[in-house]
């Protein structure tokens, strides 16, 4: 099993090339985390809208429900 010596355990060199891809795959993937949940939000959004208009479906006409109309 190979160890680092102390001096060598600080000794990566990261390129400015390398850093900037790094900071645009950080950025990238927080980014897509974001949308992920956006996405989980705006589906459940669309599910309880389908629900509205399943209930809305079985109401019978005679029980309509009130709407109050701006004047």
């Amino acid at each position: 099993m190979a160890t680092l010596s102390p001096d060598t355990e600080n000794d990566v060199q990261v390129t400015f090339e390398d850093q900037q891809k790094i900071n645009r795959f950080a950025r990238n993937n927080a980014r897509l985390q974001d949308i992920k949940e956006e996405l989980v939000a705006k589906k459940k959004e669309v599910q309880n809208l389908e629900d509205a208009v399943d209930e809305l479906v079985l109401v019978d006409s005679d029980e309509l429900i009130p709407y109050p109309f701006l004047k």
